[in-house]
């Protein structure tokens, strides 16, 4: 399960706010599954993001962050799973 966030503080305009989340929303959507196929049957994780740039993104640095956080939680799983 993941929850999308990004600041009213940094983006004012509610259509560019949409806008980030759906940039972050498609590039999960597309990378879950790593993720996903990592976590044991017994267990389960909640993840909430959080965009914290003031600069309006373009897709592929949305899309590579996701990618590396990604694998970051996977390796943070591998940890745990004895």
């Amino acid at each position: 399960m993941a929850g999308f966030s990004v600041p009213k503080k940094k983006f004012r305009s509610s259509v560019h706010r949409h806008r980030v989340r759906r940039l972050m929303v498609e590039a999960w959507r597309l990378n879950k599954h790593t993720l996903y196929d990592a976590i044991p049957a017994n267990k389960q994780m909640h993840l909430f993001l959080i965009f914290s740039d003031s600069a309006m993104p373009q897709y592929e640095p949305i899309k590579e962050a996701m990618i590396k956080g990604v694998g970051k939680l996977i390796t943070v799983v591998k940890k745990d799973v004895p």
